[in-house]
Protein backbone atom coordinates (compact mmCIF):
# COMPACT_ATOMS: atom_id res chain seq x y z
CA UNK A 1 0.00 0.00 0.00
CA UNK A 2 2.63 2.27 0.63
CA UNK A 3 4.48 2.41 -2.89
CA UNK A 4 1.25 2.37 -4.17
CA UNK A 5 0.67 5.97 -2.06
CA UNK A 6 4.14 6.62 -2.98
CA UNK A 7 3.53 5.94 -6.86
CA UNK A 8 -0.08 8.16 -6.64
CA UNK A 9 1.60 11.35 -4.57
CA UNK A 10 4.58 11.24 -7.46
CA UNK A 11 1.94 11.12 -9.86
CA UNK A 12 -0.47 13.57 -8.53
CA UNK A 13 2.79 16.33 -8.21
CA UNK A 14 3.55 15.73 -11.66
CA UNK A 15 0.23 16.97 -12.93
CA UNK A 16 0.61 19.21 -10.88
CA UNK A 17 3.89 20.58 -11.90
CA UNK A 18 2.97 19.75 -15.65
CA UNK A 19 6.11 17.39 -15.81
CA UNK A 20 4.47 15.39 -18.49
CA UNK A 21 7.82 13.87 -19.85
CA UNK A 22 7.93 12.22 -16.27
CA UNK A 23 4.64 10.37 -16.54
CA UNK A 24 4.95 9.01 -20.08
CA UNK A 25 8.69 8.09 -19.41
CA UNK A 26 7.65 6.06 -15.90
CA UNK A 27 5.03 4.33 -18.19
CA UNK A 28 7.17 3.31 -20.82
CA UNK A 29 9.77 2.19 -18.63
CA UNK A 30 13.46 3.24 -17.99
CA UNK A 31 15.35 1.34 -20.97
CA UNK A 32 12.73 2.36 -23.64
CA UNK A 33 12.28 5.91 -22.53
CA UNK A 34 15.74 6.71 -22.29
CA UNK A 35 17.09 4.87 -25.19
CA UNK A 36 14.44 5.16 -27.56
CA UNK A 37 12.14 7.94 -27.29
CA UNK A 38 14.91 10.73 -26.26
CA UNK A 39 17.06 9.11 -29.33
CA UNK A 40 14.90 7.56 -32.38
CA UNK A 41 14.77 10.14 -33.43
CA UNK A 42 17.03 12.12 -31.48
CA UNK A 43 15.58 15.07 -31.48
CA UNK A 44 17.96 17.45 -29.47
CA UNK A 45 19.13 20.76 -31.27
CA UNK A 46 22.15 21.45 -28.60
CA UNK A 47 24.34 20.84 -26.02
CA UNK A 48 24.71 23.09 -22.97
CA UNK A 49 28.02 23.02 -21.05
CA UNK A 50 27.97 24.74 -18.05
CA UNK A 51 30.27 24.37 -14.72
CA UNK A 52 28.97 25.59 -11.49
CA UNK A 53 30.05 29.02 -11.39
CA UNK A 54 29.84 30.35 -15.01
CA UNK A 55 26.63 31.52 -15.47
CA UNK A 56 24.75 28.30 -16.28
CA UNK A 57 21.73 29.72 -14.18
CA UNK A 58 21.41 32.91 -16.00
CA UNK A 59 21.93 30.99 -19.30
CA UNK A 60 19.35 27.86 -18.20
CA UNK A 61 16.43 30.82 -17.53
CA UNK A 62 17.51 32.85 -20.70
CA UNK A 63 17.12 29.57 -23.34
CA UNK A 64 14.38 28.64 -21.26
CA UNK A 65 12.23 32.22 -21.78
CA UNK A 66 13.87 32.08 -25.56
CA UNK A 67 11.65 28.53 -25.87
CA UNK A 68 14.72 26.53 -26.21
CA UNK A 69 13.97 24.09 -23.70
CA UNK A 70 17.01 22.90 -22.05
CA UNK A 71 16.62 19.96 -20.20
CA UNK A 72 15.33 20.93 -16.23
CA UNK A 73 17.94 18.37 -14.72
CA UNK A 74 21.56 19.86 -14.74
CA UNK A 75 23.04 16.74 -13.38
CA UNK A 76 23.33 14.43 -16.44
CA UNK A 77 25.67 12.22 -14.00
CA UNK A 78 22.39 11.26 -11.97
CA UNK A 79 20.16 10.11 -14.67
CA UNK A 80 17.21 8.42 -14.81
CA UNK A 81 13.87 7.45 -16.60
CA UNK A 82 12.60 10.88 -15.65
CA UNK A 83 15.52 13.08 -16.86
CA UNK A 84 15.32 13.09 -20.98
CA UNK A 85 12.24 12.37 -22.25
CA UNK A 86 11.21 14.71 -24.00
CA UNK A 87 8.67 15.98 -26.18
CA UNK A 88 9.54 19.39 -27.20
CA UNK A 89 10.18 19.93 -30.64
CA UNK A 90 13.57 22.03 -29.85
CA UNK A 91 15.55 21.12 -26.38
CA UNK A 92 18.91 20.84 -25.22
CA UNK A 93 20.80 18.41 -23.31
CA UNK A 94 22.14 20.18 -20.50
CA UNK A 95 25.62 18.68 -18.57
CA UNK A 96 27.68 20.60 -16.03
CA UNK A 97 30.02 18.45 -14.80
CA UNK A 98 32.95 15.33 -15.96
CA UNK A 99 31.20 12.41 -16.94
CA UNK A 100 34.05 9.60 -16.53
CA UNK A 101 32.98 8.05 -12.96
CA UNK A 102 29.51 7.98 -13.98
CA UNK A 103 28.56 4.92 -16.00
CA UNK A 104 24.92 6.16 -16.89
CA UNK A 105 25.97 9.24 -17.75
CA UNK A 106 28.39 7.64 -20.04
CA UNK A 107 26.00 5.32 -21.39
CA UNK A 108 23.68 8.06 -22.29
CA UNK A 109 26.02 10.04 -23.85
CA UNK A 110 27.70 7.24 -26.26
CA UNK A 111 24.27 6.55 -27.61
CA UNK A 112 23.71 9.97 -29.26
CA UNK A 113 24.84 10.16 -32.99
CA UNK A 114 23.23 14.04 -33.93
CA UNK A 115 25.68 16.20 -34.28
CA UNK A 116 24.56 19.65 -32.94
CA UNK A 117 26.29 22.76 -32.01
CA UNK A 118 27.81 22.50 -28.09
CA UNK A 119 27.59 25.61 -26.08
CA UNK A 120 30.30 25.24 -23.17
CA UNK A 121 30.17 28.93 -21.00
CA UNK A 122 33.51 29.59 -19.22
CA UNK A 123 34.28 32.69 -17.08
CA UNK A 124 37.92 34.06 -15.60
CA UNK A 125 38.78 31.30 -13.01
CA UNK A 126 39.68 33.29 -10.47
CA UNK A 127 36.38 34.53 -10.58
CA UNK A 128 34.65 31.01 -10.27
CA UNK A 129 36.61 30.32 -7.12
CA UNK A 130 35.86 33.80 -5.17
CA UNK A 131 32.20 33.46 -6.31
CA UNK A 132 32.75 29.77 -4.42
CA UNK A 133 34.07 31.16 -1.73
CA UNK A 134 31.38 34.03 -1.54
CA UNK A 135 28.57 31.37 -2.29
CA UNK A 136 30.29 29.56 1.00
CA UNK A 137 30.34 32.85 2.66
CA UNK A 138 26.64 33.98 2.19
CA UNK A 139 25.59 30.35 3.29
CA UNK A 140 27.44 30.75 6.55
CA UNK A 141 25.90 34.15 7.20
CA UNK A 142 22.04 32.82 6.07
CA UNK A 143 23.07 29.91 9.13
CA UNK A 144 24.23 32.80 11.54
CA UNK A 145 28.20 32.73 10.96
CA UNK A 146 29.78 35.29 9.94
CA UNK A 147 33.28 33.86 7.77
CA UNK A 148 34.65 31.71 5.39
CA UNK A 149 37.89 29.80 4.78
CA UNK A 150 39.91 30.50 1.81
CA UNK A 151 41.78 27.17 2.18
CA UNK A 152 38.39 24.76 2.69
CA UNK A 153 36.86 25.53 -0.29
CA UNK A 154 40.07 25.53 -2.29
CA UNK A 155 40.33 21.94 -0.96
CA UNK A 156 36.72 21.44 -1.90
CA UNK A 157 37.62 22.01 -5.12
CA UNK A 158 40.30 19.55 -5.32
CA UNK A 159 38.30 17.07 -4.06
CA UNK A 160 35.99 17.78 -6.26
CA UNK A 161 37.96 17.37 -9.28
CA UNK A 162 39.69 13.87 -7.75
CA UNK A 163 35.77 12.43 -7.59
CA UNK A 164 33.54 14.00 -10.41
CA UNK A 165 34.79 17.64 -11.25
CA UNK A 166 32.14 20.31 -11.80
CA UNK A 167 34.34 24.14 -11.98
CA UNK A 168 36.60 24.57 -14.52
CA UNK A 169 35.74 21.59 -16.83
CA UNK A 170 36.36 24.02 -19.72
CA UNK A 171 38.41 21.16 -21.98
CA UNK A 172 37.27 18.05 -20.04
CA UNK A 173 33.57 18.59 -20.50
CA UNK A 174 33.47 19.39 -24.69
CA UNK A 175 36.04 16.14 -25.21
CA UNK A 176 33.42 13.89 -23.87
CA UNK A 177 30.95 15.81 -26.25
CA UNK A 178 33.39 15.48 -29.18
CA UNK A 179 31.15 12.87 -31.42
CA UNK A 180 28.30 15.08 -31.51
CA UNK A 181 29.82 18.40 -31.39
CA UNK A 182 29.04 20.17 -35.17
CA UNK A 183 30.44 23.71 -33.47
CA UNK A 184 31.88 24.06 -30.48
CA UNK A 185 31.21 27.92 -29.24
CA UNK A 186 32.66 28.78 -26.02
CA UNK A 187 30.85 31.57 -24.50
CA UNK A 188 32.23 33.74 -21.56
CA UNK A 189 30.07 34.75 -18.40
CA UNK A 190 30.29 38.60 -19.32
CA UNK A 191 28.39 37.73 -22.75
CA UNK A 192 25.29 37.20 -20.44
CA UNK A 193 26.05 40.88 -18.68
CA UNK A 194 22.34 42.64 -19.05
CA UNK A 195 24.22 44.68 -21.52
CA UNK A 196 25.39 41.65 -24.04
CA UNK A 197 23.00 38.76 -22.77
CA UNK A 198 19.80 39.37 -25.44
CA UNK A 199 22.42 39.19 -28.32
CA UNK A 200 24.30 36.48 -26.95
CA UNK A 201 20.96 34.44 -26.28
CA UNK A 202 19.74 35.64 -30.01
CA UNK A 203 22.70 34.05 -31.56
CA UNK A 204 22.69 30.84 -30.20
CA UNK A 205 19.07 30.46 -31.10
CA UNK A 206 20.07 31.73 -34.45
CA UNK A 207 22.19 28.53 -34.21
CA UNK A 208 19.60 25.99 -33.41
CA UNK A 209 16.62 27.59 -35.48
CA UNK A 210 15.07 30.19 -33.53
CA UNK A 211 15.17 32.89 -35.70
CA UNK A 212 12.71 35.13 -33.06
CA UNK A 213 12.97 35.58 -29.59
CA UNK A 214 9.45 36.93 -28.50
CA UNK A 215 10.05 37.44 -24.74
CA UNK A 216 10.24 41.29 -23.81
CA UNK A 217 14.45 42.50 -23.47
CA UNK A 218 13.88 43.80 -20.42
CA UNK A 219 14.00 39.91 -19.21
CA UNK A 220 17.53 39.79 -20.25
CA UNK A 221 18.73 42.58 -18.75
CA UNK A 222 18.10 40.98 -15.24
CA UNK A 223 20.14 39.34 -12.53
CA UNK A 224 19.38 35.60 -12.85
CA UNK A 225 21.34 34.71 -9.38
CA UNK A 226 24.29 35.57 -7.43
CA UNK A 227 25.92 34.07 -4.11
CA UNK A 228 23.52 35.63 -1.68
CA UNK A 229 20.35 35.00 -4.08
CA UNK A 230 20.97 31.55 -4.33
CA UNK A 231 20.73 31.08 -0.53
CA UNK A 232 17.29 33.11 -0.33
CA UNK A 233 15.12 29.78 -0.60
CA UNK A 234 13.33 29.01 1.95
CA UNK A 235 10.04 25.97 2.83
CA UNK A 236 7.79 27.28 5.47
CA UNK A 237 5.60 24.62 7.29
CA UNK A 238 2.80 26.83 8.45
CA UNK A 239 -0.48 25.33 11.09
CA UNK A 240 -2.78 27.90 11.22
CA UNK A 241 -6.28 26.81 12.61
CA UNK A 242 -5.65 23.32 12.17
CA UNK A 243 -4.60 24.02 8.72
CA UNK A 244 -1.46 23.10 7.13
CA UNK A 245 0.01 25.30 4.42
CA UNK A 246 3.39 24.75 2.63
CA UNK A 247 4.64 28.06 1.82
CA UNK A 248 8.11 28.74 -0.68
CA UNK A 249 10.00 31.70 -0.74
CA UNK A 250 11.84 31.74 -3.68
CA UNK A 251 14.26 33.95 -6.37
CA UNK A 252 11.41 34.78 -9.01
CA UNK A 253 13.23 33.40 -11.95
CA UNK A 254 13.19 29.78 -10.22
CA UNK A 255 10.01 29.19 -10.69
CA UNK A 256 9.65 30.06 -14.47
CA UNK A 257 9.54 26.26 -15.23
CA UNK A 258 7.69 25.38 -12.35
CA UNK A 259 3.90 25.25 -11.72
CA UNK A 260 4.11 26.75 -7.86
CA UNK A 261 1.22 28.80 -7.22
CA UNK A 262 2.59 31.99 -7.04
CA UNK A 263 0.71 34.14 -3.42
CA UNK A 264 2.97 37.18 -3.76
CA UNK A 265 5.88 38.91 -6.05
CA UNK A 266 8.28 41.58 -3.66
CA UNK A 267 10.55 43.58 -6.14
CA UNK A 268 12.85 44.53 -3.26
CA UNK A 269 15.11 47.49 -3.80
CA UNK A 270 17.33 46.20 -1.12
CA UNK A 271 17.84 43.12 -2.17
CA UNK A 272 17.84 43.94 -5.37
CA UNK A 273 15.34 40.89 -7.06
CA UNK A 274 12.08 39.67 -7.51
CA UNK A 275 11.07 37.32 -4.81
CA UNK A 276 8.10 35.28 -5.66
CA UNK A 277 6.02 33.96 -2.14
CA UNK A 278 4.30 30.48 -3.53
CA UNK A 279 2.10 27.71 -2.87
CA UNK A 280 3.54 24.24 -2.91
CA UNK A 281 2.78 20.78 -1.84
CA UNK A 282 -0.78 18.72 -2.38
CA UNK A 283 -4.00 20.51 -3.33
CA UNK A 284 -2.78 23.78 -4.40
CA UNK A 285 -6.32 24.99 -5.44
CA UNK A 286 -7.90 24.07 -2.34
CA UNK A 287 -4.93 25.84 0.01
CA UNK A 288 -5.40 29.09 -2.01
CA UNK A 289 -8.95 29.08 -1.47
CA UNK A 290 -8.55 29.12 1.98
CA UNK A 291 -5.88 31.48 2.67
CA UNK A 292 -8.34 33.88 0.51
CA UNK A 293 -11.42 33.50 2.55
CA UNK A 294 -9.36 33.83 6.36
CA UNK A 295 -7.98 37.12 6.53
CA UNK A 296 -6.42 35.60 10.23
CA UNK A 297 -4.44 32.85 7.75
CA UNK A 298 -3.14 35.50 5.22
CA UNK A 299 -2.38 37.79 7.69
CA UNK A 300 -0.36 35.08 9.63
CA UNK A 301 1.79 34.00 6.57
CA UNK A 302 2.16 37.83 5.34
CA UNK A 303 3.91 38.59 8.89
CA UNK A 304 5.95 35.49 9.17
CA UNK A 305 7.50 36.11 5.34
CA UNK A 306 8.05 39.22 6.23
CA UNK A 307 10.03 38.66 9.50
CA UNK A 308 11.89 36.11 7.14
CA UNK A 309 13.03 38.96 4.48
CA UNK A 310 13.71 41.88 7.07
CA UNK A 311 16.22 39.09 8.44
CA UNK A 312 17.36 38.37 4.91
CA UNK A 313 17.92 41.86 4.19
CA UNK A 314 20.11 42.70 7.36
CA UNK A 315 22.08 39.14 6.66
CA UNK A 316 22.50 41.27 2.84
CA UNK A 317 24.30 44.12 4.56
CA UNK A 318 26.49 42.08 6.07
CA UNK A 319 27.28 40.06 3.07
CA UNK A 320 28.06 43.27 1.56
CA UNK A 321 30.66 44.31 4.00
CA UNK A 322 32.04 40.48 3.95
CA UNK A 323 32.40 39.33 0.60
CA UNK A 324 35.84 38.39 -0.95
CA UNK A 325 37.31 40.03 -4.17
CA UNK A 326 39.49 38.54 -6.69
CA UNK A 327 42.64 40.34 -5.45
CA UNK A 328 42.20 38.22 -2.37
CA UNK A 329 41.97 34.94 -3.93
CA UNK A 330 45.38 36.05 -5.88
CA UNK A 331 46.80 37.39 -2.46
CA UNK A 332 46.25 33.78 -1.03
CA UNK A 333 47.90 32.22 -3.79
CA UNK A 334 50.86 34.11 -3.71
CA UNK A 335 51.25 33.36 0.02
CA UNK A 336 50.03 29.56 -0.16
CA UNK A 337 52.25 28.43 -2.88
CA UNK A 338 51.06 24.24 -2.65
CA UNK A 339 47.81 25.50 -4.03
CA UNK A 340 48.67 27.78 -6.09
CA UNK A 341 51.05 24.66 -8.24
CA UNK A 342 47.95 22.49 -8.17
CA UNK A 343 45.91 24.89 -9.40
CA UNK A 344 47.89 26.39 -11.86
CA UNK A 345 48.55 22.69 -13.29
CA UNK A 346 44.63 22.12 -13.31
CA UNK A 347 43.74 25.33 -14.86
CA UNK A 348 46.51 25.12 -17.94
CA UNK A 349 44.83 22.21 -19.08
CA UNK A 350 41.21 23.02 -18.72
CA UNK A 351 41.60 26.48 -20.50
CA UNK A 352 43.77 24.73 -23.34
CA UNK A 353 40.02 23.71 -25.33
CA UNK A 354 39.69 28.07 -24.73
CA UNK A 355 42.78 29.47 -26.09
CA UNK A 356 42.51 26.95 -28.92
CA UNK A 357 38.56 28.05 -29.96
CA UNK A 358 38.63 31.34 -28.29
CA UNK A 359 42.02 32.09 -27.73
CA UNK A 360 40.32 36.32 -26.84
CA UNK A 361 38.27 35.25 -24.01
CA UNK A 362 41.68 33.90 -22.26
CA UNK A 363 42.94 37.24 -23.46
CA UNK A 364 39.50 38.76 -21.65
CA UNK A 365 40.61 37.42 -18.35
CA UNK A 366 42.56 39.64 -16.02
CA UNK A 367 42.78 37.80 -12.60
CA UNK A 368 43.74 34.91 -14.45
CA UNK A 369 46.89 36.14 -16.25
CA UNK A 370 47.70 37.72 -12.35
CA UNK A 371 47.42 34.65 -11.38
CA UNK A 372 49.66 33.17 -14.08
CA UNK A 373 52.70 36.31 -13.28
CA UNK A 374 52.57 34.91 -9.77
CA UNK A 375 56.22 34.13 -8.94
Amino acid sequence: MNILKKKLDTFKMCLEYGWYDKIVAGLLGKKISLFTNTLRPQRYKYIMLASHGTGRNAFWHFMYEAKAYPMRKFDIASIDRTCFFSWRKIYGIVCDRDLSNSCSGMKFVSKLNKKVPVFCLVRDPISIIRGGVNMTLANNIIGGGNNVSIKEVLESYLESYREMPHHFIFTTSPNQFTHITKELIYIDMNELSSKNAYNTIKFCCKKIGINEIKKNKIFFTKKIADSLALNIEKDFDLHINNNSFSIKVVQFENILHKRFKILRIINDNEIKREIAICITGKNIKSTLKKINQDNKIKQYIENTINAYLEDIKSKFRLYETLKIKEEEIIQYFKENKNHFNKFKELLEYETSNVKKYAPHIVESWIYYKKFLNIK
